[in-house]
C-alpha cells in the first residue's frame, strides 16, 4: 500500500482509498475523492504536504497523508 506519505514532490498520482479517520468527511468535501488525479506540490519540514486538485491547493499533515492511498496517474 503506497500513500501520499511515501511520495517525493513533485508527483502526480491517482487517489485510491481514503482510510477512515475523523478528517475523512472534510477531505471528501474538498474534492479528494477516490479516482481523482492529485499533484503533490511540496512537503514541509514537519512532514505536511501541499496537494493540488485542479486549481485548488490543500495542505494536509503527515498523519492525513498516511491515510491517502495512491496509484500511478
Amino acid at each position: 500500500m503506497r500513500t501520499v506519505r511515501h511520495l517525493t514532490p513533485p508527483a502526480t498520482v491517482r487517489l485510491g482509498r481514503l482510510l477512515a479517520g475523523p478528517e475523512r468527511p472534510r477531505l471528501l468535501e474538498l474534492g479528494l475523492l477516490p479516482g481523482t488525479v492529485v499533484r503533490v506540490l511540496s512537503r514541509g519540514a514537519t512532514g505536511g504536504f501541499v496537494l493540488a486538485v485542479g486549481d485548488t491547493r490543500i495542505a494536509i499533515d503527515d498523519g492525513t497523508a498516511a491515510g491517502l492511498e495512491v496509484a500511478d496517474a
